[in-house]
């Protein structure tokens, strides 16, 4: 039997999730790993009800979530950098045994990541902003002084 897979376009906006499996990990002397494991999905919610059907069966623990523009390159970046902790399922090349300090690290970076995929309000737009209404805001006020002074000129004259 001949399986053909279908090409799905991950460059597109989405959301990469972390998540844990919950009581499955590693205990050496000196070291405790998680499992964890790193992907992409256009719904959350419905990619955590799936793992039930076509996943290790195991209860796991969604730890952060991120929205981002590029899926696929954000999730590749994060992979990268913690290839050597990959491990080698059949399934899946997405599950990580991590240090509980490299768990703090990724969810650090996907707030990072996530701080970078929204809008932010340039500050020389505020500044020039905050100018113009100052300069509106001086204008009124000259023009209500001035235009007080001329009434008093012309009680006066009177």
């Amino acid at each position: 039997m001949i399986m053909t897979r279908t090409y799905r376009d991950d460059s597109v906006p989405g959301y990469i999730y972390l998540i844990e499996a919950k009581d499955f990990h590693w205990m050496f002397p000196g070291c405790y790993l998680k499992r964890c494991k790193i992907g992409l999905t256009r719904d959350v919610e419905r990619r955590l009800s799936d793992f039930a059907s076509n996943q290790p069966p195991c209860d796991i623990q969604l730890l952060k979530s991120i929205y981002v523009e590029d899926m696929d390159e954000v999730e590749g970046q994060l992979h990268g950098q913690y290839k050597s902790a990959n491990v080698k399922l059949l399934k899946s090349r997405e599950w990580f045994d991590l240090y509980p300090w490299h768990v703090e690290i990724i969810k650090a970076k996907m707030s990072a990541l996530a701080a970078k995929s929204e809008p932010q309000i340039n500050l020389k737009y505020l500044a020039a902003l905050a100018l113009i209404i100052a300069g509106v805001s001086m204008g009124s006020a000259s023009y209500i002084r001035s235009t007080v002074g001329q009434a008093s000129r012309v009680e006066v004259i009177k």
